[in-house]
């Protein structure tokens, strides 16, 4: 609980340090004509990423292997693999400096397999230990191992944005507005010991939701009068719900059962952004790198039981995407 504090107020650290450094910037700086904070009607962006889930640690079982000694551990982790993620964002630039409104989605949903063979013994984790407990042994034969895990995340933001001219070819925006974050994650174990036939499930289920305020900043750097360097952050301070429920089932039919659900969840999502951009008349291409970290609503609402305990100390999860896309303008500038 320390560590998760700890963080929290280094996040928050960081972000008023970000914030005043760009105050700091637009004090010192006079105020000149710019582009997009004059610009009047309707905008359109598409943005597609290939995305990368880091931090899920979805360990599904450990496979135990008898040594002269004692018993050595081995860790059966998912693999989550890269998938493509999209964003949309639309509004209505007021022109004038008076800033713009914009609606925008980002929407994240993967699934992953695992399966493989394996001799010596399976505890799985997903459901954990439990009242009864199970392990599989091989008892001469191997055990079969089969794995899936589905994440789902989304966030739906509206915002009001406001651009000021720093500088003959430096612009700073800030972002103000409200968030809705989703996030849903789902992970079964099958195992089969190839002796008896004998067919082992573990299932674990759980999702979150969470509305909040979302505080951010940008600086665009023109080199050209085509092309810039865009960075922004924003952060995202959120309150929600969260619940699940998880089971295992045993050859004989036997069920074990477990529910959880907190309603004061905290959530926070942190997101960065570097991109290149070009702009030719009412229409802006970009290409960049982002990274947007989750924590609170990604936490385990129903912790894997008994042997596998060890098994609770993901707070955050990360998806860090390398992304491309267009911005349509429709008025005037």
């Amino acid at each position: 609980m320390h560590d998760r504090r700890s963080a929290a107020f280094r996040g928050i650290r960081w972000a008023a340090v970000a914030l005043a450094a760009l105050v700091m910037v637009a004090a010192a700086s006079p105020a000149r004509a710019a582009g997009d904070e004059d610009f009047k009607g309707w905008f359109l962006t598409l943005d597609a990423a290939l995305t990368q889930p880091t931090g899920l640690e979805q360990q599904v079982a450990y496979h135990t292997v008898p040594t002269g000694s004692g018993v050595a551990l081995d860790r059966l982790i998912m693999d989550n693999d890269a998938d493509f993620t999209g964003m949309v964002k639309f509004g209505y630039g007021f022109g004038n400096g008076l800033g713009r409104l914009q609606v925008s989605f980002w929407g994240f949903d993967n699934e992953d397999e695992m399966s493989t063979t394996v001799s010596g013994g399976v505890v799985p984790t997903v459901f954990g230990y439990g009242y009864s407990g199970m392990y599989l042994y091989d008892y001469g034969y191997d055990i079969d191992v089969q794995a899936r895990s589905k994440v789902q995340a989304a966030t739906f933001d509206i915002d009001y944005l406001r651009s000021y001219a720093v500088g003959k070819k430096t612009t700073v925006t800030w972002l103000a507005g409200l968030r809705s974050a989703t996030y849903e994650e789902t992970v079964d174990f099958v195992g089969t010991e190839l002796y008896y036939l004998d067919v082992y499930q573990q299932h674990k289920h759980f999702d979150a939701d969470a509305l909040g305020l979302k505080l951010g900043a940008a600086v665009k750097f023109g080199f050209t009068d085509h092309f810039a360097l865009d960075g922004s952050t924003t952060f995202s301070f959120l309150q929600g719900s969260t619940e699940g429920d998880s089971f295992q089932t045993f050859p004989v039919g036997w069920t074990e059962t477990l529910t959880g659900k907190d309603d004061n969840v905290r959530g926070e999502i942190r997101e960065f952004d570097l991109k290149a951009s070009w702009s030719y008349g009412m229409m802006d291409y970009f290409v960049g790198y982002r990274m947007e970290t989750w924590d609170g609503l990604v936490i385990d609402p129903v912790l894997a039981t008994g042997f596998s305990s060890a098994l609770q100390g993901r707070d955050n999860v990360s998806f860090n995407s390398l992304h491309a896309g267009v911005t349509f303008k429709f008025g005037q500038k």
